[in-house]
């Protein structure tokens, strides 16, 4: 089949083996899944830099938190108060934790800017390459130059993706817009808003530092008497001089040691997001069918610049992850696919959605505008272990290639029975 990346690309594969031997080694260890996973995670207190054997540098981290606020929950906390069989079905409740990189690198140009225009009119013109694929980014970097200028966020008009006009940006994937993105936007509404406090000093005859702009309204700390809206005060800086023009630069690149590809020392990113991430799962043992009532996601993004887009983000993962763990299975036979249409080609439903609740777990990463990480990928890598932990807890068998299909439960299931048979004290590894 034809293949191109996807979200989450490359490391759902890695993180999900990774997440059931750490169920397999709890359970020969005899330890709660949570437990061997709080003994094993690292700690990063803020203004100190953790770096791992391969080089990776962590400024932020919050697995420790999000793990013991999984702990905390009903679905994890009461999993053993409710029943574990109804009927066919068997219940189960699986934990995992993952990790995922912000601004993803790769070879080529890493560098990012932004241009902010201040119009005469009071608007304010954002203009980026990077490009909104769905994530909501627009939202985001519009939210950053208002927040710098101290304008509503109705005030800032982002302008459309255009190689012709817009400045270089080396394009949207890695979960590299916010932080990446977001630090040219913020660095270029920092100069724009130097320019427009400049006019305003050299009009009020003060100094820039005693002027402040907030919501929307430009006025001296000192002297209550000089206050000026701020489409007023764009006009005089547009006007204040032979052909003015008030053009914020903002420029961001990545700053890290290169990065051997061939030996996976060094950073692949700028800053590390966490996830912990729990599911409840029932399995038809007569059938071999999964249904997936529950997800909580524990998600540390930094600080979460707009807590709603961030939800959805790990909600939007969390169904795709869903899709990858139970229904999306290419089916080949001598080069052909044999499901290439929807309706062989399985994919999650609205009525296949589980109840999915986010907790945010805030941190603050120094790489990151405000401190935010990424936020789109990080529950598609968590949620595949946590299905197939819970599947485990359910009827006491691994299924270590995805999807888990009915069949492929079915066939373990049957496995299981056949090797009890020859050895009654056979404990499922």
């Amino acid at each position: 089949p034809i293949g191109a990346a996807m979200r989450g690309h490359g490391i759902t594969h890695s993180r999900f083996a990774c997440e059931l031997q750490m169920d397999m080694a709890a359970k020969e260890l005899g330890l709660d899944p949570v437990e061997i996973r709080l003994k094993n995670a690292i700690e990063v207190k803020p203004g100190e830099v953790y770096q791992t054997v391969n080089k990776v540098t962590v400024r932020s981290c919050g697995i420790k938190e999000a793990l013991k606020k999984i702990a905390e929950h009903p679905l994890w906390r009461d999993k053993d108060k409710r029943p574990k069989r109804e009927g066919n079905i068997h219940w189960g409740v699986g934990i995992s934790a993952t990790t995922y990189l912000s601004g993803a690198r790769q070879r080529g140009h890493q560098s990012c800017a932004a241009l902010v225009r201040i119009c005469e009119d009071g608007t304010v013109n954002l203009i980026t390459g990077a490009t909104d694929a769905g994530q909501g980014s627009d939202t985001v970097l519009s939210m950053i130059v208002a927040e710098e200028l101290g304008i509503p966020l109705e005030m800032v008009d982002i302008k459309r993706v255009d190689s012709a006009y817009t400045p270089v940006d080396p394009g949207t994937y890695g979960s590299r817009v916010t932080v990446l993105a977001g630090q040219a936007t913020q660095l270029a509404a920092r100069d724009a808003k130097r320019q427009l406090l400049a006019a305003l000093a050299r009009y009020w005859e003060i100094s820039p530092e005693d002027i402040e702009i907030r919501n929307g309204v430009a006025f001296c700390k000192t002297d209550a008497t000089k206050v000026m809206p701020f489409k007023q005060l764009a006009r005089l800086a547009c006007y204040s001089g032979p052909g003015s023009v008030i053009i914020g630069r903002g420029h961001s690149t990545y700053g890290l040691e290169p990065l051997d590809f061939e030996t996976g020392i060094g950073d692949g990113g700028t800053a590390y997001s966490f996830t912990a991430q729990a599911a409840r799962v029932g399995v038809d043992v007569e059938t071999g069918k999964i249904i997936v009532t529950d997800f909580v996601i524990a998600h540390d993004c930094g600080t979460p610049l707009n807590p709603t887009l961030v939800e959805a983000q790990n909600e939007g993962g969390a169904v795709q992850g869903l899709g990858q763990t139970l229904y999306e299975e290419f089916v080949m036979q001598e080069g052909r696919t044999l499901n290439p249409t929807f309706l062989d080609y399985k994919m999650p439903r609205s009525t296949d959605v589980p109840n999915i609740e986010v907790i945010h777990i805030p941190t603050y990463d120094p790489n990151g505008p405000y401190g935010a990480k990424e936020a789109s990928e990080g529950s598609i890598v968590s949620t595949p272990p946590a299905i197939v932990n819970a599947i485990y807890d359910a009827i006491g068998v691994w299924i270590k290639d995805l999807p888990a299909t009915p069949e492929k439960v079915m066939r373990a299931l049957e496995s299981q029975r056949e090797k009890i048979k020859k050895n009654p004290k056979y404990k499922s590894q």
